[in-house]
């Protein structure tokens, strides 16, 4: 579970913000559904954050439809981040990631993701996208343009981009991409080749990916019998079962 989230930095008495990556990874345990905002909890995240947070929570929760809590807790972090975080704009970043970790599918680490999500999953508009576009394209260029490289952003953004004339070149020549999507549906494919959910007794998807391992939980298979964490989940079940 770990994404290219896209942040905007601004620096006292500098006129000029500018954009840069942030990874934000994703780790699940055993537990009762609960999805620990790390950055939250050491107080360096907002409100708006939390806000966003929450929601994504909501639309995962909503779009597994479960009749019981997932057995499964999550954490989720923007890594080698030292100051406050706030904003919505990364919810979509942070939501797959979650995603990822729950259905054990990689991420492409070529994308960079930016996004607001709701609890419908439609995915909203951010502030910023042309320094986050920028930034990353320059991360790119360091590293090598592979003519895969480039950023999801929300379609309702498309009509505020004013890039520099060296992005739009790199997008014409196609050594750079800007895809746009409407919602978590379209978003999901796009960074792990995988549609996120189908029809109901559609078993090659995301969304049945993480049924099936939900369901493996439950039937005590989610390790070999042998094995080391097996040994240590039948602990510490069996020390719940006698206290």
């Amino acid at each position: 579970g770990q994404v290219n989230g896209l942040t905007v930095v601004e620096m006292p008495g500098h006129p000029m913000s500018y954009g840069e990556p942030a990874r934000i990874s994703c780790v699940v345990h055993f537990g009762d559904g609960d999805i620990s905002d790390v950055e939250r909890k050491v107080e360096l995240g907002g409100n708006i954050h939390a806000k966003g947070m929450m929601i994504m929570q909501a639309f995962l929760s909503t779009a597994l439809n479960l009749d019981q809590a997932l057995p499964f807790s999550a954490s989720i972090v923007f890594e080698q981040s030292y100051s406050e975080v706030d904003g919505d704009s990364a919810s979509l970043a942070e939501l797959c990631a979650l995603v990822s970790a729950l259905s054990v599918q990689p991420i492409n680490q070529e994308i960079a993701v930016t996004g607001a999500v709701d609890q419908f999953g439609r995915v909203q508009a951010v502030g910023g996208v042309n320094e986050k576009i920028e930034g990353f394209y320059k991360v790119c260029v360091h590293r090598g343009l592979t003519g895969n490289q480039g950023v999801i952003l929300p379609k309702t953004n498309l009509s505020s981009l004013c890039l520099n004339d060296e992005v739009i070149e790199a997008i014409k020549s196609g050594q750079f991409h800007i895809w746009t999507v409407e919602n978590v549906d379209e978003a999901i494919p796009r960074l792990m080749g995988q549609t996120f959910r189908g029809k109901e007794d559609d078993t090659d998807t995301i969304l049945a990916k993480i049924a099936e391992r939900i369901e493996l939980f439950h039937l005590g298979g989610m390790y070999p019998e042998e094995s080391i964490l097996s040994r240590i989940r039948n602990t510490i079940q069996n020390w719940f079962v006698q206290n």
